[in-house]
């Protein structure tokens, strides 16, 4: 029995040792709650600003802010390189410069789970409206499951094949272009992806709707995507049909390294292609324009358009692209001496990324335009750039 025997005091001790051990357990599961919550709280405030609607769509704003500064060697050509197209061998040289911000956009996005798919809308802006300075509507679309229904790229347009150049207007050679449309798009989970779409004609003398297709597949070092378009052009000699093909790729034929290439070819689609602003209705002895859709037969002007670039990530905030491109058009009834028998260019510029939301850089651009009277007209343009992402 005297063994089992404990002093008052030593159970005394044993009780403030318990005590103590249960104090530091709970402190330091106190410490460690908290410790969770501030990270969870840190981890908040790095998720994008979104405000909930009445629907429990989660919406979200976007855009940037980019700065231009532009200087033109032999002729203005404005605040993107597509004014090239109106230069004619008798348009007289002038140097020019310019710095605009025409090129900040904004927008907000929002999607929600629903039953039948996501249900998305995106509603987006920007200032190069009547030729810049204008606000304008880029996109407006909504898009539940499979469908997209609003305005937004065509199913003819080449993006993902088409170098990210400084300039708004970019290279010659693919067709880039918005247009309202009723579209159905399918992926079959094995990288095969097809488009098919209900567009309104990008131009007023489009007849009918005009009607799209388009077929892509991902590769483990790049992808293979081929498009068509169909549409009806009135003129002066009645209605004619148009159509448009176009194959383009990507490859990384090394580490950090991008290959893009596109070819288009149809006839009646000059309109939709680059430099489109300057397009013609149908050829005649007026002028005024310098390629067009219609000749003065009322057939659709043949055209083809090639495009390369190539593209290299130096340092994870640093990469240098060049690019060649070029639109070459058949000669047609009522064709002018002055109308374009050719148009290239050449992008070579670079960029550096001095913060996530903020790049800066520039290129050369080189354009050139070909008349059917074998005539040429070149323009060297610097281009700077700055642009802040939010």
């Amino acid at each position: 029995m005297l063994g089992n025997y404990r002093s008052p005091a030593a159970v005394a001790v044993g009780l403030a040792a318990a005590c103590l051990s249960m104090a530091a357990s709970a402190e330091a599961e106190t410490l460690t709650q908290l410790e969770a919550r501030i990270a969870a709280l840190e981890a908040k405030e790095q998720e994008p600003v979104q405000i909930t609607n009445r629907y429990g769509m989660q919406l979200s704003f976007y855009g940037k802010v980019k700065v231009d500064a532009v200087m033109d060697n032999n002729y203005g050509l404005g605040p993107s390189s597509g004014g090239i197209a109106l230069v004619t061998d008798s348009t007289p040289e002038n140097s020019d410069q310019q710095i605009h911000g025409y090129q900040t956009l904004f927008g907000f996005r929002a999607e929600q789970d629903t039953e039948y798919g996501k249900l998305r809308f995106n509603i987006e802006g920007d200032f190069f409206g009547g030729g810049g300075g204008t606000v304008r509507l880029r996109h407006a679309y909504g898009q539940i499951g499979g469908w997209t229904i609003g305005q937004t790229w065509s199913t003819f347009s080449i993006l993902n094949e088409t170098p990210a150049v400084w300039d708004f207007n970019g290279t010659a050679g693919p067709a880039n272009f918005r247009v309202p449309l009723i579209r159905y798009s399918s992926d079959f989970g094995t990288g095969t992806h097809i488009d098919a779409s209900i567009e309104e004609d990008y131009q007023s003398w489009g007849d009918r709707p005009a009607a799209a297709f388009a077929i892509s597949q991902k590769f483990d070092r790049g992808s293979l995507r081929f498009a068509y378009i169909n549409r009806e052009l009135r003129s002066a000699q009645g209605t004619v049909d148009g159509w448009g093909a176009n194959i383009g790729a990507t490859f990384k034929p090394w580490e950090n390294g991008l290959i893009q290439a596109s070819y288009t070819r149809g006839e009646g689609i000059s309109s939709i292609m680059g430099f489109s602003g300057y397009a013609g209705q149908q050829a005649g002895p007026t002028g005024g324009r310098t390629f067009y859709d219609v000749d003065a037969d009322g057939n659709a002007v043949e055209m083809d358009g090639y495009l390369v670039g190539i593209s290299h990530k130096i340092q994870p905030n640093l990469s240098v692209l060049a690019a060649y491109g070029s639109q070459s058009y058949d000669l047609f009834a009522g064709a002018l001496a002055t109308d374009t028998k050719k148009l290239e260019s050449v992008h070579v510029g670079g960029k550096y990324n001095l913060l996530d939301n903020l790049a800066l850089g520039g290129e050369v651009i080189w354009d050139k335009r070909t008349q059917f009277d074998r005539q040429t007209v070149d323009n060297t343009r610097l281009h700077l750039s700055a642009t802040f992402e939010f």
